[in-house]
């Protein structure tokens, strides 16, 4: 999940915080605790944690000074504190969450899920660049579970809706036919293929319209590709496909 760093001046109350967070999100990775300021600087330097648990009042050094010795940083910040009227500057400091102590168990549990949609929204973001920067070189990166594949966007023969998945069918000159499983929806990748060959045959199906190699009239009709797929068109499709081919 996380890799988190808490900071107190405090013991009980990192010791307190350790045990709330460890039961509201038991396979959270607390990489240390530091009651001393300075020491946490060092410490945050060397460990790059995810996420920050940072008191504000604490002497020698308070918690906005500790950051601002910190920047630019790319961890979140969740401040705790018995002071609400840090409020305001916990807000200008761009920080996830400002918990009051004592830290509820349900306040913790909302701000570590504020911080996975978080994380989920800018690795979306992150692959839609990538993929999008792909396309520039004839590729397009594919996300799944494992990490990243770039394929050939020739190589594409059809695309099938799996639920939030995508079913990449793909074969390239002289290799059979085989599948990739896409974290993503079929819709994100008929956007980022507008402007190639390819066009939604099916609420479920995108085709590369390169590799069409057989029409077979019907209501809707069905396409034969070139890798021996047949691909049903839905009646609602049928005429902009026979537009894109000039029939």
């Amino acid at each position: 999940m996380f890799k988190a760093i808490l900071v107190d001046d405090e013991r009980m109350s990192l010791e307190v915080l350790a045990i709330k967070l460890r039961k509201v999100a038991p396979e959270i990775n607390i990489l240390s605790t530091f009651q001393s300021p300075e020491e946490a600087v060092v410490g945050i330097r060397q460990l790059k944690p995810d996420v920050l648990f940072l008191d504000i009042e604490m002497p020698l050094m308070d918690g906005f000074t500790l950051l601002r010795q910190l920047e630019p940083y790319s961890f979140e910040v969740i401040f705790t504190t018995a002071y609400n009227q840090y409020a305001i500057e916990a807000i200008r400091q761009s920080a996830l969450d400002f918990l009051l102590k004592p830290v509820r168990e349900i306040e913790l549990s909302s701000a570590l899920q504020r911080l996975e949609k978080k994380r989920h929204s800018q690795q979306a973001s992150h692959n839609e660049s990538l993929a999008l920067s792909s396309l520039q070189f004839n590729k397009i990166a594919i996300p799944s579970l494992k990490g990243v594949t770039f394929v050939p966007i020739q190589d594409i023969v059809w695309l099938e809706s799996d639920s939030n998945y995508t079913i990449f069918h793909l074969a390239a000159n002289g290799t059979p036919p085989r599948k990739l499983v896409a974290s993503r929806t079929l819709k994100e990748f008929e956007q980022m293929l507008a402007s190639a060959h390819f066009l939604r045959v099916h609420r479920s199906a995108v085709i590369n319209l390169l590799r069409v190699k057989e029409y077979v009239r019907g209501e809707g009709g069905t396409v034969l590709m070139d890798d021996g797929s047949e691909v049903e068109i839905s009646r609602n499709e049928k005429k902009g496909f026979l537009e894109k081919l000039g029939l």
